[in-house]
């Protein structure tokens, strides 16, 4: 009942408003007619039209209505009650101006129209304190007072409907532009990056023969090791070059080949036309190994950062076993993007603790565990946990550590936005999964748990 008071008592106070301001009939029925054919009219030029047409049909007042250009604050005459809309090069009376109050000049009374002011106003670019335009009565001399307000009043219902509309064209255009842009990135970026398995494809031939150039070289180093003992000490110096060499650019190529994959999955995944299309993450199932398939090419990619960090997976990561690996219907790519953030969180904030002999380690866990019957009976569930070590989270923070814009820590060294737990939960919910963490006396587990 809590949350329906405040409404109740907002819904009294303007009952009592409406019985202070004393409206007319006629002014009611004005206001409501504007109501109705705000909302019958879909375009903003027969908006524009209906809110100078009402005040004429109504009470015989000329009026006209500007607005501001909100890049660069000029005025614009748009409509006026006489002939509808002005064209476009119609010139702005000079005492037309922009203020937060209305005010007169001569017989005509001059209202600024306000806009709403929420978040929302940031996306529009509102200038001036919200004001988005102005209406004039340019006869305003009869007027009595309880007319001048509700002059105001009306021009308020005015600045709602066109803020509203405002915002719709512009949530329009902002989803035009992000569907384009899908379109684009998949046409220009994902379609042309699978050209590169091409390229890797060659790249491999190449070091494959460059492997056996190598043997062909090691079996004519033993021809001429007992004829020319200085072309076999030559020879044999490059090819031990030859072999690091190659070595090397075998381990390079196949990072960069590994780190292709996973980009490549990404994109794919992420940009997703249906994600767009239908405002939510949509996921493609397909069964897959969880620690095989999804956690353990990602520890494989963070080993090296976890090293830069002090922290050792390798002992992870040889822990595992094919044979009690869970199997999981999920979206490959998204679920990859989830372990990865947990990872990336891992390689941010563990920090060092002593141990059982009093030496400073950093350390990080990761682990998996059937959950039989978590989903209810016969549904059983997949969990996934990431330890660190550290400070632990305390409990008002971790209530709050999966929401929209909330960071694990505020220390300068560490950067980041706040987004990734919340995709952590938006993608695990997707799944039918939950998320959780749990605060330890020597850091903190962050674990999810998704149906098998």
């Amino acid at each position: 009942m809590h949350k329906f008071t405040p409404i109740l008592e907002r819904v009294k106070g303007k009952k009592e408003d409406y019985a202070t301001y004393g409206f007319k009939k006629i002014e009611m029925a004005a206001l409501n007619t504007f109501f109705d054919l705000a909302q019958e009219y879909s375009s903003l030029e027969k908006l524009y039209m209906v809110s100078v047409a009402v005040p004429r049909v109504f009470f015989g007042l000329p009026c006209n209505l500007y607005l501001i250009d909100p890049k660069n604050e000029a005025i614009k005459w748009v409509a006026n009650s006489d002939f509808g809309l002005c064209k476009t090069e119609t010139e702005v009376p000079h005492y037309i101006k922009i203020t937060d109050t209305p005010y007169r000049y001569g017989p005509a009374y001059v209202v600024p129209i306000h806009g709403k002011k929420t978040p929302a106003s940031r996306i529009l670019y509102y200038c001036s304190g919200d004001v988005i335009g102005i209406f004039e009565v340019t006869e305003s001399d009869d007027l009595t007072e309880a007319e001048l307000f509700f002059i105001q009043k009306y021009v308020n219902r005015i600045g709602y409907n066109l803020y509203n509309k405002y915002l719709a064209e512009q949530n329009i255009q902002h989803l035009k532009f992000i569907n384009n842009l899908v379109a684009d990135v998949e046409h220009n970026v994902i379609a042309p990056n699978l050209h590169y398995k091409y390229y890797f494809r060659k790249i491999r031939k190449y070091l494959n023969r460059n492997k056996e150039i190598e043997s062909e070289v090691d079996k004519l180093l033993s021809e001429v090791k007992s004829t020319n003992p200085k072309v076999y000490a030559k020879i044999s110096e490059i090819l031990e070059e030859m072999v690091v060499i190659n070595r090397s650019m075998f381990n390079d190529q196949e990072k960069i080949e590994r780190h292709y994959k996973h980009t490549s999955l990404f994109l794919e995944t992420l940009f997703r036309p249906d994600h767009f299309l239908f405002g939510e993450y949509i996921v493609k199932r397909t069964p897959c190994h969880l620690w095989g398939d999804i956690i353990l090419p990602q520890l494989e990619r963070y080993r090296d950062r976890f090293a830069q960090q002090g922290i050792m997976v390798d002992h992870i990561i040889k822990r595992y076993k094919a044979s009690e690996d869970l199997q999981v219907r999920v979206d490959r790519g998204l679920l990859a993007q989830v372990v990865v953030n947990l990872l990336s969180n891992a390689a941010k904030y563990t920090e060092s603790i002593a141990d059982a002999s009093g030496k400073k380690v950093k350390r990080v866990e990761c682990s998996t565990l059937l959950l039989k019957h978590f989903f209810g009976r016969g549904h059983h569930g997949a969990r996934f946990d990431v330890f660190t070590t550290g400070e632990p989270i305390d409990p008002e923070t971790a209530a709050h550590i999966f929401d929209e814009g909330v960071r694990l820590t505020q220390r300068d060294p560490v950067e980041g936005k706040g987004h990734g737990l919340y995709f952590v939960k938006n993608v695990v919910e997707v799944h039918g999964g939950v998320v959780g963490h749990k605060a330890e006396r020597h850091g903190n587990y962050f674990y999810f748990i998704i149906p098998t």
